[in-house]
């Protein structure tokens, strides 16, 4: 009898050993996909996310598992951990680059719609990472704007141009884009948008005035340099019929003197540099000194073999 009771406590025990294995193991890692899933098919993304995290650390469950933790990540918005995925599962197989841009500028727009242009901006650059060049419609010009308003203007002016392609007649985008040009110093090109703007909203031409006479003098100096003078007078006296910006126009008056002088135009050089005194706020700057001097040496001749 006692034999007999030992024997069924050792079958138990063993029964135990053989069972406990079989209760307490980890779940495969189908197991944990499929949990996930279930998880994210609730809306509870942090729990998803757990779940195909468990899957990847305990064996690698193939690009599909990698993709969804990915996937998961994106739905909380956390583009860094994501995009670091999605690069795992592209350089395997090129064609998750495609959902990878899907899941980015979804992101992108939920982003936008909450009014988050930082994350906006986050996303779109992730998507670009994997396609190069994409164009999302809708979102150029807020991402024009993001980048201007974080002084990225090299990288807004592209964008600008993007969103002007429908919408030439919007004044606001004009405006936006001349400055963006004005800001990277092609003010060549930032004119032209400004003359836009004044024919798109000419009761708005005051707004522009400050920006057209700092770009016509900046075009002049470049000019000159160039030993364009000619054309460098054009924008000179197009910054002066403006009379903006009015801390430079001392000196605009002063370099059209230089260049009338040069171009022996020695009656308008005079012309041109006593208008230096009026322009000054002060009336007695460095400028005003400069430009008297100027005066004397041509109505007296004292320099040489100079036109004027």
């Amino acid at each position: 009898m006692t034999g007999a009771r030992s024997c069924r406590t050792v079958l138990c025990v063993g029964a135990l050993v053989l069972l406990v294995p079989a209760c307490g193991a980890d779940p495969g890692d189908a197991a944990a996909l499929l949990r996930g899933d279930r998880a994210f098919a609730r809306g509870e993304y942090e729990e998803a996310l757990a779940e195909y995290r468990l899957a990847l650390l305990r064996e690698n469950p193939g690009e599909d598992g990698v993709v969804r933790a990915a996937h998961a990540y994106l739905a909380l918005g956390r583009v860094d951990e994501a995009r670091s995925l999605y690069e795992q599962a592209v350089a395997a197989d090129e064609s998750y680059a495609n959902q990878a841009v899907s899941d980015f500028v979804a992101l992108a727009r939920r982003e936008y719609e909450a009014g988050d242009s930082y994350g906006m901006a986050s996303a779109m650059e992730a998507a670009l990472h994997f396609r190069p060049g994409i164009v999302v419609e809708g979102l150029a010009l807020p991402m024009a704007r993001h980048y201007s308003n974080s002084g990225e203007y090299a990288r807004a002016r592209p964008l600008y141009l993007r969103a002007l392609g429908q919408n030439r007649d919007d004044a606001d985008i004009v405006f936006e884009t001349a400055l963006a040009h004005e800001e990277i110093g092609d003010c060549e090109r930032a004119l032209v948008y400004f003359d836009q703007f004044r024919e798109l909203a000419p009761r708005r031409t005051a707004e522009v005035s400050w920006h057209v006479g700092s770009c016509s003098f900046q075009l002049s100096r470049e000019l000159a340099e160039e030993g364009a003078l000619d054309e460098a007078l054009l924008y000179l006296d197009a910054m002066i019929d403006l009379a903006e910006p009015r801390p430079l126009l001392a000196q605009a008056y002063m370099d059209k003197g230089e260049l009338l002088a040069q171009l022996g135009d020695c009656l308008s050089a005079v012309e041109a540099f006593r208008a230096v005194g009026d322009a000054d706020p002060s009336g007695s700057g460095p400028l005003v000194g400069q430009a008297r001097a100027r005066v004397d040496e041509i109505r007296f001749g004292e320099r040489g073999d100079a036109p004027c």
